[in-house]
């Protein structure tokens, strides 16, 4: 399957355009991205834009807002995401092709198709892939990395951001959206637009590419825990924790449901999951940082 993940926004065949590490591949764009390089288009084929069968009419979270959103798929295989007002993207089969329908809305590519391409489009095409965006912010340890799921206001990106003001081992690699790779054995692939960061916060160039994960933390607050508590949740629980953060998992159709469902069996087996819970508020946050820092550490893996 080809490395490159083609983003054609304008439509106009530009030869030109903007390319960026993403998960584990490159992603290319006709249009600016945050911390992108000029590069040339590499090789793809545009999408067949056939007739679809719906999938999903129903709510989703799309450039920060709950908005409608349809999603369809063909009989070969390529996927339709329409958004509420009309804007319409297209991804291929094997998932190295995003095209934006310029006749949807009959404006021109804007800055806020781009931050919705990188949402639901991308997540599908990627999916396609075998990667599988989490919602979640994550964290590095001395042993690996932590995915951290919440709903939205629930205290990941907060977490994560103590982590950061932290001087420990911990480091925050995600804020908002964490690719993985759930099999042969879960990675995470902190390679990733940001919009919540800006550039300096992003993911270091010289870092790894990928990292083991170990947790999967679903987040939990109760005012009335008198300290911090870890409920560690067996196979069947943590696969669905899995399913559950994924991002865009009500487009996948049949087969890449089944996908997925598969994977994240498999990888309930060897990912460590539990709900972490704590009261809120940041007078709680050090000794939240701190026990996250103990599961990360490599005596915690000694033997497994």
């Amino acid at each position: 399957m080809p490395p490159w993940i083609t983003l054609d926004l304008r439509g106009d065949g530009a030869t030109r355009g903007y390319a960026l590490p993403i998960a584990d591949g490159e992603l290319w764009c006709d249009e600016p991205l945050a911390g992108a390089l000029p590069a040339g288009r590499p090789p793809s084929e545009p999408t067949r834009r056939e007739a679809a069968t719906l999938v999903y009419d129903g709510p989703g979270l799309v450039d920060g807002e709950v908005q409608r959103v349809r999603a369809a798929v063909t009989a070969s295989g390529e996927r339709r995401v329409e958004l509420a007002d009309g804007e319409t993207f297209w991804v291929s089969r094997d998932g190295d092709r995003i095209d934006r329908d310029a006749s949807s809305t009959g404006l021109p590519a804007s800055a806020r198709s781009v931050d919705r391409a990188i949402g639901p489009p991308l997540a599908l095409a990627l999916a396609r892939r075998g990667v599988f965006v989490l919602h979640a912010s994550a964290v590095r340890g001395a042993d690996g990395a932590a995915a951290l799921v919440a709903p939205p206001g629930g205290g990941k990106s907060t977490l994560a951001a103590a982590v950061r003001r932290a001087s420990g081992s911990l480091a925050r690699i995600a804020d908002d959206q964490l690719p993985v790779r759930l099999v042969p054995v879960p990675v995470a692939l902190p390679r990733y637009p940001q919009p919540k960061l800006g550039l300096a916060e992003t993911y270091p160039a010289d870092a790894p590419d990928r990292l083991p994960l170990r947790l999967l933390v679903e987040i939990r607050h109760d005012p009335s825990e008198p300290s911090v508590r870890w409920e560690w949740l067996g196979p069947a629980e943590a696969a669905i924790a899995l399913m559950r953060a994924t991002v865009a998992a009500r487009l996948f159709d049949r087969d890449l449901l089944r996908a997925h469902l598969d994977d994240s069996a498999r990888a309930a087996g060897m990912l460590r999951v539990a709900r972490l819970v704590y009261r809120s508020g940041l007078q709680h946050i050090g000794a939240v940082v701190a026990e996250l820092e103990a599961q990360l550490s490599p005596s915690e893996w000694a033997g497994l």
